[in-house]
């Protein structure tokens, strides 16, 4: 082929529409719930693009990843680039106050996301003798505090979960690792934080970044290509804590 073909998912926003537009050049793509709009910029600048619903997967089981998987390998032949981003809410609160329905709700997004996902991924890209994983996840994780303990909890588990896999399969020439973020400039961190409406509450936010500042998603992005283009494959199984110092 002459792109390599890279999956991305829950690409309606977070990093995904940056992170898919930092790869078009040298990617066909498969696109798991982004906007119609995306679609149409990509086409033009040239990509070969494949498009999986939101609504027809459930990548907190086994049967949505493994359909993802089918739709790319049944368009490109081959995956040689995945990014998944696991959890689509925050949840916090004081933890006997958390309901054993937010405990399990947490659980499969931050932790089954991750399993399954690379459950489905790891078969067909080690019987290839390549490939490049990086597996969205949270600073919280290395670093937890009251108020986030069920979240925190799950994301460590992920964080362990994607570092000891990448060890694993090290040896089959697959690069599994993952990026755990916080203080993030997008919806989702700004509505959980209650910085979305408030500048003296975001102002409180930034100051306890050591960076002073929260992060773009184009910075994310860049930082998150390096490790799935290919042309470095050093780094497996680690854990790269992107939150401006916040966490080691």
């Amino acid at each position: 082929m002459d792109k390599r073909v890279a999956l991305l998912t829950q690409t309606g926003d977070y990093a995904g529409p940056e992170l898919a537009r930092r790869l078009v050049d040298g990617h066909h793509l498969v696109l798991h719930a982004p906007k119609a709009a995306l679609v149409d910029e990509l086409r033009r600048r040239g990509a070969e693009v494949e498009v999986v619903e939101g609504a027809e997967v459930d990548l907190r089981t086994a049967e949505g990843n493994n359909f993802l998987v089918e739709r790319a390998i049944s368009r490109f032949g081959r995956i040689d680039a995945v990014a998944l981003v696991t959890g689509m809410s925050i949840i916090t609160g004081r933890f006997l106050e958390i309901t054993p329905e937010q405990w399990e709700h947490t659980k499969s997004e931050n932790l089954d996301m991750a399993f399954y996902g690379l459950q489905a991924l790891i078969p067909s890209m080690a019987s290839q003798g390549s490939g490049d994983i990086v597996v969205f996840t949270s600073a919280t994780g290395a670093r937890p505090e009251p108020g986030v303990s069920t979240y925190s909890s799950t994301r460590a588990g992920a964080n362990a979960l994607v570092r000891a896999v990448g060890l694993e399969f090290a040896r089959s020439g697959l690069c599994i690792n993952a990026v755990g973020t916080n203080f993030m400039d997008f919806p989702g961190f700004l509505r959980a934080s209650g910085a979305d409406k408030d500048a003296e509450r975001r102002a409180k936010i930034e100051a306890q970044v050591p960076a002073r500042r929260l992060a773009g998603m184009g910075e994310l992005s860049e930082f998150t290509a390096v490790h799935l283009e290919g042309k470095t494959r050093f780094q497996t199984g680690q854990f790269f804590s992107y939150s401006g110092g916040w966490s080691a």
